[in-house]
């Protein structure tokens, strides 16, 4: 077969994606405990429920895990019971709807993903079935599309996902007003408590100062807005609270922060900086959280997530069609 009679790939298929990253698996005999620790050391954001027979029974995801320990069962609660207790995130019902083949180009699995990111079973998880007892059924998470960007724009397929990756991140990131915020004295369990409550995976931590106490009484929301950012909670800190087994109800933000390890700075994004930067740089770092700056201000202005990705390309998607 010469080049020229050989078939061009002209888009970024989910099957290549999944089998970037390896996929968690986990057992409905498992307890959320021992759960939390495998999301934690495989880096993934979800884990597929499979029995002993390989039938995949549903996702277990951050989120899950963020309830669960919001509600205080996170200890005491195996993955099966959890799963068929009404609140899990994909459960069974949901797996089939859920499922992609290995063909499917990026930018529908992006319109199907962004679908399910709202609601009582808002999801950022996708599965690829390749349909072959022989093969595992993988995981596809907004991170993995994210990288899926990133790889159409490196290979230069795909022109409605070459569109998107050009994009300045302020066309899809969340203004800081749309961000929920917690003061770096305010307690680790605060900070998850809102950001379950807020249906948001980020919230941000402000420094507390006791300058102006007045003025920041009456002025309420807007010095919280255009205070200085000193980090940010997402769901991947509850799984790290219930893995090491801490008293977020004692434990401030700002301890919790420090012992993260992760500076604001490792956070940052410029607001000229496209989308196709921001998915470089989640894909290096695995953070799904981007905090945009103004250079000019050193401001921060917003959070771009690997989901606020997914949704321009979904975005991009039902333009086009």
């Amino acid at each position: 077969m010469t080049v020229a009679d050989s078939p061009l790939q002209c888009d970024v298929l989910v099957g290549s994606i999944s089998a970037s990253r390896p996929t968690a698996f986990c057992s409905p005999d498992d307890t959320l405990d021992s759960a939390s620790n495998l999301l934690q050391s495989t880096g993934r954001t979800a884990a597929i429920i499979e029995n002993g027979e390989k039938t995949v029974l549903g996702v277990l995801t951050e989120n899950d895990m963020l309830l669960a320990f919001v509600e205080g069962t996170a200890s005491s609660c195996t993955v099966g019971q959890w799963l068929h207790g009404g609140e899990a995130r994909l459960p069974n019902f949901l797996v089939p709807p859920l499922s992609l083949q290995p063909d499917v180009p990026l930018m529908e699995a992006a319109a199907r993903m962004a679908v399910m990111t709202n609601g009582d079973f808002a999801c950022h998880h996708l599965l690829v079935d390749p349909g072959d007892t022989d093969r595992n059924v993988a995981l596809l998470s907004a991170l993995d599309i994210a990288r899926g960007l990133l790889v159409a724009a490196s290979a230069h397929v795909g022109d409605q996902a070459l569109e998107v990756a050009r994009l300045a991140v302020t066309h899809a990131m969340k203004p800081r007003s749309q961000v929920p915020s917690c003061t770096l004295a305010d307690s680790l369990g605060d900070a998850l408590d809102l950001l379950h409550s807020s249906n948001q995976n980020c919230v941000l931590a402000i420094p507390t100062s006791t300058e102006d106490e007045g003025q920041q009484e009456e002025e309420g929301d807007q010095v919280m807005e255009h205070a200085i950012v000193g980090g940010a909670i997402t769901p991947g800190d509850a799984l790290r609270a219930i893995s090491e087994r801490v008293n977020c109800r004692s434990l401030s933000l700002g301890k919790w922060l420090h012992k993260s390890g992760i500076s604001p700075e490792h956070r940052f994004i410029s607001s000229e900086s496209s989308l196709a930067d921001a998915a470089a740089i989640m894909s290096k770092t695995g953070i799904h959280h981007l905090l945009v700056e103004e250079p000019a201000r050193s401001k921060i202005v917003g959070v771009i997530s690997a989901l606020d990705i997914v949704r321009a390309l979904a975005a991009a998607s039902i333009t086009s069609s």
